[in-house]
């Protein structure tokens, strides 16, 4: 799949309205995964703890909000 046109789309998106809510649509989109292990091993990478169901996708730390939390101070 060619990313090239989303990712132009993100970076005209976040000139308009500001970087952040692209950022963390991004960051979410590719943090959903398989399986509940998977999200914990990314948990550890955000220095957060814990794995929460999405669906029938697994996310990195407890709740949402603490992933936002993480995610933002992701460098």
């Amino acid at each position: 799949m060619n990313l090239f046109p989303v990712l132009w789309v993100c970076l005209a998106a976040s000139l308009l309205i500001g970087a952040a809510p692209i950022v963390a649509v991004w960051a979410q989109a590719n943090d959903m995964f398989p399986t509940k292990e998977t999200a914990l091993q990314r948990a550890k990478r955000l220095k957060c703890a814990g794995a929460f169901a999405m669906g029938k996708e697994w996310m990195p730390c407890k709740d949402f909000a603490t992933y936002e939390n993480a995610v933002s101070k992701e460098s």
